[in-house]
């Protein structure tokens, strides 16, 4: 620009031009350079707000896609609609006709009073409405849309020329919305038909809010008493004391709960739970409470009755143990029959049952000429009323051939018409018992004839102890009378076979006192046997006074060292000959022992009258004379039995029957001797 003025000044010097025509030429020159340059500034700023223009519309562009908006053009004389953004009509349009097919018909009403305001002079308003997206009308797929519709005005008219329409879908937003619609109605509902009674209090403790179930529990006399709502929940009772305003902690607590202005007086459950903010400020404090006086009667009751049936567990635990042991100690078994399946199931223990048996199998164990085998053959004419039998059977649950005594008590079991189906009841072992009883009736009859037998004792006892009495004090009185010396030897000599005669039957009586009282005692001391034998064999020589009866001594061993009572073996020795030289008028009486079996065997022999077969194991019971006629007490073999007993040994009598002679016996273990 300064080469152009130059030139021009330049040439009006050249030209002689004076000086005001060339300020005059130089201002047009200003002029000039100033409208251009001011045409060019306005042009650049056209073309940037052009390209700002632009750029706000490709930004709306992209805005209106990523909200997913469409703009519509309605042309009012048309009665068309034209999409300017996005796809929400065909590319050809849509007439306002055709668009009460997509609109639905609940919402078409809405639809023509928006359009009707929008005609009506208002520039902007809006719209809901459902719009069909689905292509087939049969089957619509309803979605929801928000119009905001704009008039347009041209020439300043008064009648609008286009509507321009922002279509926005709000299906999802709508769908939410209902969603949170039914949550909060579902949420207000729990709230309000909750078994627990819940409130909502603010910051401060002022109540806010509570269900029906909270003013039922605290006795609301209205849905807002002035009670609850005036007071704060640090003024209640129950809170005054735990609660502190100024930091409240989660809790969970049960207490009696009494406010005496509403009458509450009641146990209760409660739960305070406060609420805060982000910044750790109180907003809220939520509180249940939950009447729990029913449930705590209940607890009692429960806890009494768990206590009851403790008590019950235990009582029957004693109970089922006393039967266990009943059954276990006293073989006795708990039976249960069925008439319908014919069956008998036995169980000795509580649990599971020992013996299943039907009822035709069953009646095999009674005897052919038992009767009783009919009970469980026709149960139903036996067990129809409670009764007990005693039967006798083979073994039913032991392995043993022997029968048994069984008492079988039944009680029948009814079904629901009265009609008998079954029995049950206890089956148990007698044998012992009938046994017992039976052994009794013999023991009993013993014992009557042992109480004879005492009496003859006592008649024999008399006579035995008279007899040498009266040879004594009788031939003490002749014995002055008498002249010569061998008849007065003689006399002394009657005296004293009958003084050892009242000898022997005192001792015996003593004897037997001893068996009665405390039982024979056994001293064992080392001896020699041989020459012991030899010694009493000398003293039973000169009892034997028949001269047709021959004593004879068997002593097979000169000398025979063993630890025994030679006392005791002596006093059996002494009864079998004092019993032989009885019963023996011709023969021999023989005494011997031996070394047998480990022990020692003593015996006496005799050609006397013998013993029956039938009688030789009642000879050693007390009392027991075969023949009254004979002289004695009958106590000496059961003495001598009580001996042989005591020294754990064993004796007996061998005999082939009357008149053939009687060997008596003992046999004693040498090898015992040193523990008695």
């Amino acid at each position: 620009m300064k080469t152009l003025s130059t030139i021009l000044l330049a040439q009006a010097s050249a030209q002689n031009i004076d000086s005001m025509s060339l300020l005059m030429a130089a201002l047009i020159i200003i002029a000039f350079f100033v409208c251009w340059a001011t045409n060019r500034i306005s042009i650049l700023r056209i073309r940037k707000n052009a390209d700002n223009i632009k750029d706000m519309t490709t930004i709306m562009k992209h805005t209106l896609d990523l909200n997913g908006d469409s703009i519509l053009r309605l042309s009012v004389a048309e009665q068309r609609a034209y999409n300017i953004h996005g796809n929400y009509l065909p590319q050809k349009g849509m007439s306002y006709q055709e668009s009460k097919k997509y609109i639905h018909p609940d919402d078409w009403a809405a639809y023509e009073e928006f359009c009707m305001k929008l005609k009506n002079g208002e520039k902007t308003t809006e719209c809901e409405f459902r719009w069909n997206v689905s292509s087939d009308p049969k089957n619509p797929k309803w979605h929801y849309i928000h119009d905001l519709g704009i008039a347009e005005y041209t020439n300043n008219s008064r009648i609008p020329t286009n509507f321009f329409c922002t279509i926005t879908d709000k299906t999802d937003e709508f769908m939410e919305k209902q969603q949170e619609l039914q949550l909060t109605d579902k949420y207000r509902k729990i709230f309000e038909l909750s078994l627990v009674g819940l409130a909502f209090y603010d910051k401060d403790g002022k109540l806010l809010n509570t269900n029906e179930r909270m003013r039922e529990i605290l006795k609301f006399q209205s849905e807002n008493d002035p009670y609850y709502y005036e007071n704060t929940i640090y003024d209640m009772p129950t809170f005054r004391e735990i609660l502190n305003n100024r930091c409240i902690e989660d809790m969970w607590f049960c207490t009696k709960s009494v406010i005496v202005e509403r009458g509450v007086n009641c146990y209760t459950e409660m739960r305070v739970h406060p609420l805060y903010d982000e910044e750790g400020m109180l907003v809220y404090i939520t509180f249940s409470i939950r009447d729990i006086t029913q449930e705590r009667e209940l607890y009692l009751q429960n806890k009494q009755n768990d206590e009851n049936i403790r008590q019950q567990n235990i009582a029957i635990q004693q109970y089922e143990t006393g039967l266990q042991y009943l059954m276990e100690n006293c073989d006795m078994r708990f039976w249960r029959a069925s008439f319908l399946t014919r069956e008998v199931i036995f169980y000795k223990g509580l649990a599971s049952p020992e013996t299943v048996l039907s009822l035709d199998t069953i009646s095999n164990f009674f005897f052919e000429n038992d009767n009783a085998s009919e009970m469980f053959l026709h149960p139903e004419a036996y067990f129809s009323n409670p009764s007990a039998y005693l039967i006798h059977t083979h073994p039913l649950f032991h392995k043993t051939d022997k029968p048994q005594w069984n008492i079988i008590d039944s009680v029948p079991e009814f079904n629901k018409e009265g009609k008998v189906i079954g029995s049950y009841g206890i089956i148990r072992n007698v044998s012992s018992l009938i046994n017992k009883q039976e052994q009794l009736k013999k023991e009993t009859e013993r014992a009557k004839d042992s109480g004879h037998m005492k009496s003859v004792f006592m008649a024999n006892m008399t006579h035995e102890i008279r007899t040498p009495l009266n040879s004594i004090v009788g031939f003490s009185d002749v014995l002055p009378m008498m002249q010569t010396p061998e008849e007065k030897q003689e006399i002394v000599k009657v005296i004293l076979n009958n003084c050892d005669m009242l000898l022997r039957l005192i001792n015996d009586m003593l004897a037997i006192s001893t068996l009665d009282s405390s039982g024979i005692d056994i001293e064992t001391k080392e001896t020699d046997f041989s020459r012991d034998f030899s010694e009493i064999c000398q003293s039973l020589a000169e009892r034997v006074q028949n001269p047709n009866v021959q004593f004879i001594a068997d002593n097979p061993l000169p000398s025979f060292i063993i630890n025994v009572d030679s006392g005791r073996i002596q006093q059996v020795l002494i009864n079998f000959v004092t019993n032989a030289v009885k019963y023996t008028q011709e023969g021999h009486i023989k005494v011997g022992y031996a070394q047998r079996d480990g022990g020692l065997y003593i015996y006496c022999e005799d050609t006397g009258a013998g013993i029956p077969k039938e009688a030789q194991q009642k000879v050693f019971e007390r009392f027991v004379k075969l023949n009254d006629y004979v002289q004695g007490t009958g106590l000496g073999l059961s003495i001598c039995k009580a001996i042989a007993e005591r020294c754990h040994g064993k004796i007996g009598v061998d005999s082939e029957g009357e008149g053939k002679g009687s060997t008596f016996w003992m046999w004693i273990p040498l090898d015992s001797q040193n523990e008695n």
